[in-house]
């Protein structure tokens, strides 16, 4: 991509553009790269752009400052720190937070105009209630999780919950399935950020709960994610919800 195409879609889609922190933007993504295996200029503003379409303004705003606080933003972390700024962190924050290494391997979106796929996710067993998130509402049926998940745990005489933080997207059971498990449980605080901000934008799609106890999977959507969700199928072919 081309430094005076960037600047015109950064100048359409920020709502106060700074030249300099544009440059830096197009420099940082420069030195990423533009090969299959590195994230270059143009996935930095896919991730603007679906910040813009899925968080509200100042959200956008913020994500697009970090660089200007010493530490960029790889571009799915750049998701991450949108979440958190949803929540009230500042984009210095956001840089410390990048530059410690706790916003990677997080979202990084195809396109500006997908649907996201950030939930929440309960998990009720023996009465006790876990919450966790997952990074892929809609790539599965939360009924054949379920299901996958008793059967495993049935056969081998463990957790039901164990199973579903093992389970990957493939319907699975495994351990070191690594980003294509289904649920994320070792990041608490990107947890209770997507629950503080759900309903409040529509970054996150739905509330999903497993309850082992009654054997019942049940999503809660957004309602905002739906209406967005709505206007997206048109410029997707009529893309039907998956879950």
């Amino acid at each position: 991509m081309e430094r005076t195409d960037f600047e015109r879609q950064i100048n359409a889609l920020v709502p106060r553009p700074d030249p300099e922190t544009t440059a830096d933007l197009f420099a940082f993504g420069q030195e990423l790269g533009d090969t299959a295996e590195c994230f270059g200029v143009q996935a930095l503003l896919t991730s603007l752009q679906f910040i813009a379409r899925n968080f509200d303004g100042q959200t956008l705003q913020s994500a697009y400052e970090i660089i200007r606080h010493g530490f960029a933003a790889l571009p799915d972390e750049m998701v991450a720190a949108a979440v958190y700024l949803q929540n009230g962190c500042t984009p210095q924050h956001a840089a410390e937070m990048a530059e410690a290494g706790v916003l990677m391997c997080f979202h990084q979106p195809d396109s500006a105009n997908e649907p996201s796929p950030l939930a929440v996710c309960t998990v009720i067993e023996n009465g006790a209630s876990r919450v966790f998130h997952t990074l892929h509402f809609g790539a599965f049926d939360p009924e054949t999780a379920l299901r996958s998940a008793q059967e495993y745990a049935q056969a081998r005489h463990t957790s039901v919950a164990g199973a579903l933080l093992s389970l990957t997207t493939d319907m699975k059971v495994n351990p070191d399935g690594g980003y294509k498990k289904i649920l994320v449980s070792g990041d608490a605080d990107m947890t209770q950020a997507l629950s503080a901000i759900f309903r409040r934008c529509p970054a996150v799609a739905a509330h999903m709960t497993f309850d082992v106890d009654r054997g019942q999977a049940e999503v809660e959507y957004n309602p905002l994610w739906l209406e967005l969700r709505q206007k997206q199928e048109p410029e997707q072919g009529g893309m039907q919800l998956t879950v």
